[in-house]
């Protein structure tokens, strides 16, 4: 049998796993289907909806866009560790202007509303581009299983992660998942979505 004949039954079974490198394997054998006519494990799974991310024509593994519940979870634990990293930033700035410009020291007195969001936006684009760039999940993800992929299912260009950090500039962006399919504006602009894996 070939590929897409094998598919057609890896695609709709219970066993079936997501390997973004080698696209849907069996989660019995976990190496791609090899059987003739028929599978003797193949198990159909009724669970199987318009949700399920990916063509079932194609050869990219089956994913299940991420729930609005997760996508809220990898909010929550991100925005803790971006203002983490925005207090720690601050601090090694402050330190090292005590001993090179005490004088500048007085540029943290001041209530500048855009110099704070400039900074905020700068801390949040660099800790989404660094951990989405290199691992395609920020820390959030790593808690939900959850992972950025393109809308095709593969691994996402850089570019495409420096994009879905931009957008998340846009006010009131952050609520933008939170609707039906879960798909905020920073997914759209990207071409990128969010899916659920196994590890």
């Amino acid at each position: 049998m070939t590929r897409d004949q094998h598919l057609a039954f890896c695609k709709i079974c219970v066993h079936r796993k997501n390997d973004f490198e080698r696209g849907i394997v069996c989660g019995l054998t976990n190496d791609l289907a090899d059987f003739e006519n028929d599978c003797p494990s193949f198990e159909r799974d009724e669970n199987i909806t318009t949700r399920s991310f990916g063509s079932m024509h194609s050869d990219q593994p089956q994913l299940a866009t991420a729930s609005a519940g997760k996508r809220f979870i990898n909010y929550l634990v991100d925005y803790l560790f971006i203002l983490g990293l925005a207090s720690l930033v601050g601090v090694v700035v402050a330190l090292i202007l005590s001993y090179v410009a005490p004088e500048k020291l007085t540029f943290f007195d001041q209530d500048n509303k855009l110099l704070d969001y400039l900074f905020g936006g700068i801390v949040l684009c660099a800790y989404y581009i660094f951990f989405e760039g290199l691992t395609g999940r920020s820390i959030g993800k790593f808690f939900t299983k959850t992972k950025v992929v393109t809308e095709n299912g593969e691994k996402p260009t850089f570019a495409m992660i420096v994009t879905r950090s931009l957008c998340r500039l846009i006010p009131f962006e952050v609520f933008s998942f939170l609707g039906k399919n879960a798909i905020g504006w920073h997914d759209t602009l990207s071409n990128t979505r969010v899916v659920e894996i196994e590890d």
